[in-house]
């Protein structure tokens, strides 16, 4: 009985008699395939020891599913959960200022999938994102045991996945005393500054091993630079030209606390307790090129980004006679984002201050006053937008006004008060195990916006000259990765704290400008004010039947139950035009079917062919159900909602072919498919709000049938068949390529899935003698369609990225590691493009950073 204990033991029998590393994977695959699931390892061994004893958990595993452990993740310079993820087959990220944030699996748009920690979805809370995708980039890498990417989901696992589950692990207790503590130093390129970080893991285990504690803490502090320019179009033309400087300092501190008590080998008790923090704090001086205006906007922008995620966890695994086991757990999370005291504590804002220079004489105009790109038919290549100043013209402060002051204001704050699970298992006998179980969670989400503009109405104008000036931060070498040379034409800039004193001293000689804001009270921030309630409850029952030696089934059905309820309000125009604030209270509430069935079956010892079919779903994001909208004067565009909309399924056919080459890695390809109903698209279409005309209005709506399909392979093999040295070489890549189909009422023909990529792929080449070891790692997601236009030279796109990362391990003793990293190694930039590459929407750089750092064990 209890065979899923049986591999955990195994692994601490690896640790507790010193065995060597292929002794102990051979140990390892032994028990695991016993027990067919993936319990909680200490993994031990040089670089490619690590991921071989990953391979050997996957392998065993009676689902498809891809694991990374601990030692694997510390191998690569990945600094966040959503990084240390990327280089799994199938799995992409998109990023923030140069760092992971949000994960995705296969393509697909990231709310599409589930990332979990310990089997749970966590709140979501970011600035600008009202999806259920949860942003990873608080939660720091060296707080994760191991990572488990499961493509297609059983039974037990939550069902709100329609591209995979990608759940993160943390430590609950060692086998014995630890102490590690591990610090870096490092510098990065284009901030000119510095990077620090320290991680610090205690546990220990009392002396009759019933006990076990762990407390893992670390900080990471980095200055960070990004340099952007993003053209701002109407039709293929641009009347404005946002040259954007940023720097920086991020923070990230994260604890980990978990503890158990075993009662016995089958019965025990543990809780877990999770904090994570990232604090954000940013400078950005803007100068807007207003072609269209014929002046110059200089923005000084200064705010303090802080999201923080509090977590508990309480649970046990208790043995019920000899055939049976009950599992169960009560947590409890709170994620919530707020901007920082900047300019004040009672105004926490993005903090903007304006100043415009007028009358500046754009020169090299179509005769509309607008710019536009060679590829329709303009001067002004992709990636060298001219200013279209004339020679010589530099900005003069005596002549650049204060216009505006914005307060941008966003508070969000999720909590998913309770999440309650139990599962029951029973073997009936050895050829079939019974499984089922229930989870409900009880979620509320509240999101504040504001957009406030203010005017000055002292009786002198102020301008820019007034205050004290120096050159902007990185001035000198901004955007040097293109051939304009923009930062010649820069005005020199205030100080943040200049303009901040200014405004809190003169506070009452502002005044708000209402028709320019967006406010709940004139109607144009109800989008993004609202509070929602949720509650799911799932019910499952599920059967693993071990047919003969060579063949193993597993089979489930999953109902989830939803409830969301909206509270907001909604602007309305009655019959005369006049227009006035209504409340809104929406209630949705539906059924989710979900049976799953797996296959899987040994060609040989070797080799295993895997088959699943599953049902799956994705919920509807929480703004997109808060019907009220949200007007950007900016851009004249109207976000608005719908309360009507439907979730999507997805029915899933998953084929994978395996192959291990003993002990030195494996190859596997496989093929998957999905068929997808009422997949949520945005559109769009040109109308009237509050008095506006010719605003872009925004409506997500339920599109026709959708389907996508795609082929993996994915090869890790150690090179032990060359001579000499050369046996210490070894590769690991994976490549997935999809193709998706969707239908857009109103667009002819088909389109693809939005921010669905055709291709990804990892390629790593590494020497690991057991010392010393050496790693080159690229990561590449190719483009996808962020936004469908009316044609496909209107569509919005996420241009493709490969990055380059290098890493370096060198073990001088038992005790010490010596590690070093250096990321985007290339300066690879982020591109967003209107149609083609060749008409930007957006282009950011990065530059490169590193550090060196030790690691030293204590115990």
């Amino acid at each position: 009985m209890n065979s899923h204990k049986l591999l955990p033991a195994a692994i601490a029998l690896i640790v507790a008699q010193g065995l060597h590393a292929d002794d102990g994977v051979a140990e390892a695959r032994e028990q695991a395939t016993q027990s067919g699931n993936i319990e909680e390892i200490v993994v031990l061994g040089s670089m490619f020891d690590t991921e071989l004893r990953a391979i050997e958990l996957q392998r065993a595993s009676d689902r498809i599913v891809n694991v990374v452990s601990a030692d694997g993740i510390g191998q690569l310079p990945d600094r966040n959960a959503a990084e240390a993820v990327q280089r799994v087959s199938g799995v992409s990220i998109e990023r923030d200022q140069g760092e992971g944030r949000f994960v995705a699996v296969r393509g697909l748009p990231s709310e599409w999938s589930s990332s979990s920690l310990n089997g749970h979805r966590l709140p979501s809370a970011e600035e600008e994102t009202t999806s259920r995708a949860t942003a990873f980039d608080f939660f720091p890498s060296e707080l994760i045991e191991r990572i488990e990417v499961t493509k297609a989901v059983t039974a037990d696992q939550e069902g709100d996945s329609i591209g995979g589950n990608v759940n993160f692990i943390t430590r609950t207790a060692p086998e014995s005393r630890t102490l590690d503590i591990s610090v870096a130093g490092g510098y990065a390129d284009k901030a000119d500054g510095d990077i620090k970080s320290l991680n610090l893991l205690f546990g220990d285990r009392s002396e009759d091993g019933k006990f076990g504690y762990i407390v893992n803490m670390t900080g990471w502090s980095r200055d960070w630079a990004t340099d952007n320019f993003e053209p701002r179009r109407d039709g293929n033309g641009i009347y404005r030209l946002e040259l954007r400087d940023y720097t920086g300092n991020r923070e990230t501190l994260g604890m980990n606390l978990g503890a158990e008590y075993n009662f016995s080998d089958d019965d025990r008790v543990f809780v877990r307790g999770l904090y994570g923090t990232l604090a954000d704090e940013e400078t950005h001086y803007k100068h807007r090129l207003r072609f269209d205006k014929d002046r110059i906007e200089l923005q000084h922008i200064h705010n303090e980004l802080i999201t923080e995620m509090k977590g508990f966890e309480f649970g046990g695994e208790h043995a019920l006679g000899e055939t049976s086991m009950l599992d169960w757990s009560l947590a409890s999370y709170d994620n919530e984002f707020h901007y920082g005291a900047i300019p004040n504590g009672e105004d926490r804002s993005y903090f903007v201050v304006r100043f415009d220079q007028k009358n500046v004489g754009y020169e090299g105009l179509a005769d509309d006053g607008l710019a536009y790109n060679t590829i329709d038919g303009g001067t002004d290549p992709a990636n060298a937008i001219s200013t279209h100043l004339p020679d010589g013209f530099v900005m003069d402060p005596a002549q650049a006004a204060l216009s505006w002051v914005e307060l941008y204001k966003v508070y969000v704050n999720e909590k998913d008060k309770v999440v309650a699970s139990f599962d029951f298992t029973s073997e009936l006998n050895s050829e079939l195990e019974l499984k089922m179980g229930m989870k409900y969670r009880d979620k509320e989400r509240v999101s504040v916006f504001a957009d406030e503009f203010y005017e000055w109405t002292g009786e002198n104008p102020v301008l820019l000259s007034d205050f004290a000036l120096s050159d902007q931060p990185g001035r000198g070498d901004y955007l040097d990765d293109v051939s304009v040379d923009y930062a010649s034409q820069f005005s020199q800039v205030a100080s943040m704290s200049d303009l901040a004193r200014f405004w809190n001293e003169n506070r009452d000689q502002f005044q708000l400008v209402d028709e320019e804001s967006a406010l709940v009270s004139n109607g144009n921030a109800l989008g993004r004010n609202f509070e929602l309630a949720e509650k799911h409850l799932s019910g499952y029952g599920m059967a693993t039947y071990l047919m003969n030696d060579r063949t193993t089934v597993v089979a489930g059905l999953r109902l989830t139950q939803t409830t969301t309820e909206v509270d907001s309000q909604v602007y309305v125009e009655d019959e005369s035009g006049e227009g006035h604030l209504q409340p809104f209270k929406g209630k949705k509430d539906y059924l989710s079917v979900l049976p799953s069935a797996h296959l899987k079956y040994a060609l040989t010892e070797d080799s295993n062919v895997r088959l699943a079919l599953t049902r799956t779903f994705a919920r509807p994001n929480f703004g997109d159900l808060n019907p009220g909208g949200y007007y950007a004067e900016h851009d004249n565009e109207f976000l608005g909602g719908n309360a009507e909309l439907e979730p999507t399924y997805s029915w899933n056919l998953d084929a994978i072919y395996e192959h291990y080459f003993g002990d030195a890695g494996l190859v596997s390809a496989g093929y998957f498919y999905k068929d997808i109903t009422d997949p949520i698209f945005e559109s769009v279409q040109e109308g009237n709000y509050n008095g506006k005309s010719g605003v872009d209005i925004y409506r997500p709506e339920n599109g026709d049938d959708a389907w996508l399909h795609g082929l993996e392979f994915n090869l890790i093999r150690k090179l032990d068949f060359l001579p000499g040295a050369l046996a210490n070489l070894g590769v690991s890549t994976n490549v997935t390529v999809m193709d998706s189909e969707m239908t857009i009422p109103g667009r002819d023909g088909t389109v693809p899935i939005s921010r669905q990529a055709d291709l990804l792929h990892n390629i790593a080449v590494y020497y690991d003698d057991g010392d010393f070891s050496l790693r080159l790692a690229q990561n590449h997601k190719g483009e996808y369609v962020e936004e469908h236009g009316d044609n496909p030279d209107e569509d919005q796109f996420y241009g493709k990225y490969t990055s380059l990362d290098l890493s370096a391990n060198y073990t001088v003793n038992d005790r010490l590691v010596v590690f070093a990293e250096a990321i985007n190694l290339t300066d690879e930039p982020l591109t967003y493009y209107i149609g083609s590459e060749d008409r930007p929407k957006q282009v950011e750089y990065y530059g490169v950073r590193g550090q060196l750092g030790v690691r030293y064990s204590f115990y």
